[in-house]
């Protein structure tokens, strides 16, 4: 078996780290949330759903780069959680309106 990674692996990697590629993907969700009149865009992705069940200042060092970004972009951010059998964690994005 072989340990090569192939070019579009290692792109997956790097990119699963990338704030600015995190940030770009939400974007465009935001975006897409807006057209459609809503006000706010919920993701599972980039650890929201899996390293955030904690405080903010203890949420890996992506997350709070994200946040970060977002808010200079005058969006607010938080992080949901429902608790039942299992922790259902997201990140929510919201901007104006109702």
């Amino acid at each position: 078996m072989s340990d090569r990674i192939t070019a579009s692996e290692a792109k997956s990697l790097a990119q699963a780290k990338d704030p600015a590629f995190a940030v770009e993907t939400i974007l465009a969700g935001v975006k897409k949330a807006a057209e459609e009149g809503k006000y706010e865009y919920t993701t599972r992705d980039y650890g929201f759903s899996t390293s955030t069940y904690c405080n903010e200042r203890d949420y890996p060092p992506l997350c709070i780069a994200i946040l970060k970004e977002l808010r200079s972009l005058g969006y607010t951010c938080e992080v949901r959680a429902e608790e039942r059998q299992f922790v259902d964690l997201w990140l929510v994005v919201k901007w104006g309106g109702k």
